[in-house]
């Protein structure tokens, strides 16, 4: 069986996962942006941060106080 291969030096590898992480992360920024239900969410989020409606909790305790 042959199989097709190309060969690509190391640094221009990393360029390209990297342009493509960039990528990635302008499209699920615009993702956000164009829904409003999740914008929405935000805002509300940040205003109850603000108004210091939050609770402080270690990963382990998220759970039960979720509960």
């Amino acid at each position: 069986m042959e199989t097709n291969t190309i060969r690509i030096p190391m640094k221009m590898f990393e360029e390209m996962y990297d342009a493509h992480k960039k990528m990635d992360q302008v499209l699920e920024t615009l993702e956000v942006l164009m829904d409003e239900a999740t914008l929405k969410r935000l805002k509300k989020g940040e205003e109850e941060l603000k108004a210091g409606n939050y609770v402080d909790a270690a990963p382990e305790e998220i759970e039960e106080i979720l509960r």
